[in-house]
Order: C-alpha cells, then structure tokens, then sequence
C-alpha cells in the first residue's frame, strides 16, 4: 500500500511532534535531576548560607553592592549547568549595558528560581 503524499506529511509531522516532546521531557529532567544532585550535595549548605541574605525578609540591609558580591560568590559555588547565568548577572551589575538588559534579565529570573528551589527561601518576583 502506497502512502499519499498528505499521509506521509501528517506522519512526519506527528513523528516530529513527538521527538519534540521527547526531547524537551529529556531536558527538563536532567535540570532537575541536576537541581536535585546539588540539593544532595554537600556544597548546599554554604551556598544557601550565602543565599539567605537574598531573602525577601532580609532585602532592605542589602546594598547593591552587597547584592553583585553575594551573586558573585553563588556563582562560585554553584553548578556548572547554571553558572553563566550568575556570571551574566555579576556581569550586569558591574556594567549595565542597555543591550545586555534582556539576557541579565533571563539570568536573574534563573537565578532566582534556582536558589529558592534549592534554598528554599523567597526573593520575591520568582515563581518556582
């Protein structure tokens, strides 16, 4: 039996459809698997000790200042997968550049979401 060129085309793109969502499944797993493996970790303690000052109940004592310092250190200690996401904010910190508004402002939302779900605390703006 002869597939029509429309049955073949609806099957491609089921088949893509599917591969799609099998590989977008893929990647949301390994982040949280890899959220989970630092949650595990032993360098969770630190890095949420140095979080804590993030949180809402303590953002009126943090200086900007105090804040690029803090984000800097997290990003030290924080894992492979997300540290460029704390670098760029660092980096927006020191010099904020109009045309790295955009991707400082991806990273602070990721960074955010990162830490309070491996904090758990609130810095409010983030839900995560």
């Amino acid at each position: 039996m002869a597939w029509s060129p429309r049955r073949r085309y609806v099957w491609t793109a089921a088949v893509a459809v599917l591969a799609s969502a099998g590989a977008a499944t893929g990647f949301l797993v390994s982040q949280d698997s890899e959220e989970e493996e630092f949650r595990k970790s032993a360098g969770r303690k630190a890095f949420c000790e140095t979080a804590v000052v993030l949180d809402l109940s303590n953002a009126t004592e943090l200086t900007p200042h105090d804040r690029r310092h803090t984000v800097e250190d997290l990003g030290a200690a924080a894992p492979q997968d997300i540290a460029s996401h704390f670098d760029r904010l660092t980096a927006w910190y020191q010099h904020p550049e109009p045309d790295a508004e955009e991707a400082a402002r991806t990273s602070s939302y990721r960074v955010g979401e990162f830490i309070e779900r491996v904090c758990d605390i609130n810095i409010g703006g983030i839900r995560s």
